[in-house]
């Protein structure tokens, strides 16, 4: 069967779940795409709210909602967000405004979940919550069983995710309009860094409410029509009898709107009325279900089963939820030093999880949303250009710092190979070479180039500095990319530079253990007892096993130096078949299945992503194949436990992707590897028509890819060219019950 209808197979709370390292942090509630309103349910249950479950402030064994707040996070390895929560209650007391107090069990068997919509029924008044979201604005629908003795709407100004601060806040009531406005400071975990940000909010009811109190810095609620200093809320009480101007399912409902900025009151204001200039919630809700369906309907796929295309349809939803765009309806956006600018003929786009997200995220977007990888880039060079460096993690408005290396670059040389060259790319490449080649650190600073001194001076970052090797192969990766960047741009003399140095990575192989290891300034590798398995300071979120294969831009170098191909196939193969007993000897249906890393490859985890795709570039297409299908098969499901780690803003999600159209990226390039689709006909929308991957014979007899053609013409390289991706040709695979 076609599918024709992609949005019906969205399951937001695939990778909701899952424990400990296997948790994807997948956000469920209601967004559109790359919304800044990303409003949905903080929630705790038999964990509490530990963070390594709710970085998204949800988890989805839990039972008991603590408010429903207004942005959030997708997929990260930390917290942020969750911030201004709005909670319906019954009834009002003044031992009921923390979010440890007013919070309410839920009827699980009612929760909902759509692109561009969450509901769930709240067990404390059995009231109904409804939820969706346009880019800036939420719009709330609360509908209350008709005995409710009265009908509260509770905004709690001091809510946060767990290990979060709000600093101060401010809310002014205006009871005449039915209106709230004000603002508050946030310092989470991953903000904290830069000092934290501020959320501008308008908010406005559907009907009066009777009655409003306040409260602030400890004292009790009392009347009043503002508020200011720490703790800070709001409760509004309203009839507790229906509105007679409302009809059919409304009746007994309570609705809010609120508009959000990180620039100003009057810009949440404006992006309010923008947005929702109506009180309808369904019409909203239909809007936003339709911008999903335009970004869905960009991939059509036929055959496959149930779960294959629950997977796939959800894994392109959950691609699109970050970046954020920052900038306002008017393109306003506060910058990264603090002045207020304006994007022109773009969205600013914030929260990006570089690190992560350039390996497979971005590469997505330059083929299958040049829009999205164009906004991506152009608010990097706008963030560059107002603090003198390019970001690692931004985060509102600023860098959150997190993780390593220099990711920007490779995001923008990425899609600059790949023809998105709507930007100055010129201008970011003079920020990136000074921060990669100057002897001298620049005036902004390195940005993601920490310690690229002493790896200039030594070929290396030495073991002196906190995950050293990882540090290593992060910049010989950059190097590649942007000597990719500086080649295209005629800067040859420096493209020769960096090409060259991005082989550095091999400056830190052992051949003593045959793998990469911390290497100190004098030379010499560490006398200490290894072991592949241990998690240690020479590596950042991985091992030594892990560690290996991310430098895939240079495979024949680190061929040649584990021994020739034989020997390269032989440690790669290893690694795999580990992971496989590994992963069939433990009991992966126990509750706390996750709570240790993996010994071999981490699928859940960046470092070695790319490590099935290079048995294809070593010659062996079809251990790339097999691998990546059993990884797709183990790894990934259609439940709440489905990612195989953070989805890291998209980025497990755009693995499936790529590996179910049967291409990966080789980043910083334009160069893709060939595995095997999991469809038998894809038709993917690119510039001026429709590229189509098919493989009509393919069954669960015949998974196996005996040839591949372009346009009739076979195949003898496992790669492609972008340019190839083009409008009007046919990426053909033979299938065969066999691998011969």
């Amino acid at each position: 069967m076609v599918v024709t209808e992609p949005a019906r197979y969205v399951v937001p709370f695939i990778g909701s779940g899952g424990f400990g390292f296997r948790h994807g942090s997948a956000f469920p509630g209601a967004s559109a795409p790359h919304g800044l309103c990303k409003v949905g349910p903080d929630t705790k249950g038999p964990w509490g709210t530990v963070g390594f479950l709710h970085f998204s402030g949800y988890w989805y064994g839990d039972d008991t909602v603590q408010g429903f707040s207004h942005m959030h996070l997708h997929g990260t390895g930390a917290t942020d967000y969750g911030v201004l929560a709005v909670m319906p209650l019954d009834q009002f007391s003044a031992q009921r405004i923390t979010q440890e107090s007013y919070g309410s069990a839920m009827d699980k068997m009612s929760e909902q979940a759509s692109p561009g919509y969450y509901s769930v029924k709240l067990l404390r008044g059995g009231i109904r919550a409804e939820l969706t979201a346009t880019p800036h604005a939420a719009h709330h629908r609360y509908t209350y069983d008709p005995s409710s003795p009265s009908r509260v709407l509770l905004i709690d100004l001091d809510h946060r995710l767990s290990g979060g601060e709000i600093a101060s806040a401010k809310v002014k009531i205006d009871s005449a309009k039915q209106r709230l406005s004000g603002h508050l400071r946030s310092i989470g975990g991953m903000s904290r860094g830069y000092g934290g940000y501020e959320v501008y909010f308008v908010a406005r009811t559907r009907t009066a409410w009777r009655e409003q109190q306040v409260w602030q810095n400890g004292a009790a609620p009392a009347p009043g029509t503002q508020a200011s200093g720490k703790g800070v809320g709001v409760a509004l009480t309203f009839d507790g009898s229906s509105d007679p101007a409302m009809t059919g399912g409304d009746r007994g409902a309570i609705e809010l709107q609120i508009g959000l900025s990180l620039v100003s009151e009057e810009q949440a204001a404006k992006n309010l009325e923008a947005e929702l200039p109506t009180w309808d919630f369904d019409k909203t809700r239909q809007q936003t279900a339709s911008l999903w369906d335009d970004l869905l309907q960009r991939v059509r796929i036929t055959g496959g089963a149930e779960p294959e295309r629950r997977m796939f349809y959800s894994s392109l939803y959950r691609s699109f939820l970050m970046p954020s765009i920052h900038s306002d309806v008017d393109g306003s956006f506060l910058g990264f030093d603090g002045k207020v600018a304006r994007a022109d003929g773009y969205h600013y786009v914030s929260d990006m999880s570089l690190w992560d997200s350039y390996r497979t995220l971005h590469p997505l977007y330059a083929l299958l949303a040049p829009t999205a990888a164009l906004d991506s880039v152009r608010s990097l060079l706008a963030m560059a250009r107002s603090s003198g460096r390019f970001p690692k993690w931004p985060l509102a408005g600023g860098d959150s710092g997190s993780m390593i290396g220099a990711p920007a670059e490779i995001v923008i040389s990425d899609a600059y190979q790949k023809g998105i060259r709507d930007f100055d790319a010129e201008a970011a490449y003079q920020i990136l070479k000074a921060a990669a080649l100057d002897p001298v650190a620049p005036a902004g600073g390195r940005g993601g180039r920490n310690h690229v001194e002493d790896y200039m001076r030594l070929g290396y970052v030495p073991s002196s500095i906190n995950g050293s090797v990882s540090w290593t192969t992060e910049y010989a990766r950059s190097d590649f990319a942007l000597g990719q960047l500086a080649q295209a741009l005629g800067h040859t003399a420096d493209a020769n530079v960096l090409l060259e140095r991005s082989r550095s990575y091999l400056s830190v192989f052992d051949r003593k253990t045959g793998y990469l290891r911390g290497r100190a300034e004098n030379g010499s590798f560490s006398s200490l007892p290894f072991d592949a398995r241990k998690y240690s300071s020479e590596y950042v979120e991985a091992n030594a096993h892990q560690s290996m294969w991310m430098n895939e831009h240079d495979l024949p170098g680190l061929i040649d130096k584990i021994g020739g191909q034989n020997a390269f196939l032989l440690q790669l193969m290893g690694l795999f078949t580990q992971t496989r007993t590994e992963w069939t000897s433990a009991d992966q249906s126990a509750p706390t299945a996750g709570i240790d890393r993996p010994d071999a490859y981490w699928a859940g985890n960046e470092p070695d992503l790319s490590a099935a795709y290079l048995f294809a570039m070593a010659g062996k297409p079809d251990q790339t194949r097999y691998w990546v299908r059993w990884l797709m098969e183990t790894q990934y499901s259609d439940g709440p436990a489905g990612l195989p780690g953070n989805d890291d803003g998209g980025t497990m999600s755009a693995w499936y992707l790529f590996s179910a159209m049967g291409l990966y990226p080789i980043v910083g390039s334009d160069r893709y590897i060939i595995g095997v689709p999991l469809f038998p006909r894809i038709e993917i929308a690119v510039p001026g028509g429709i590229f189509v991957i098919e493989a009509p014979e393919l069954s669960r007899e015949k998974r196996y890819a005996t040839a591949v053609s372009l346009d009739g013409r076979i195949l003898t390289s496992s790669e492609l060219r972008h340019q190839e991706l083009r409008a009007g040709s046919i990426l053909h695979f033979t299938m065969s019950a066999s691998e011969h």
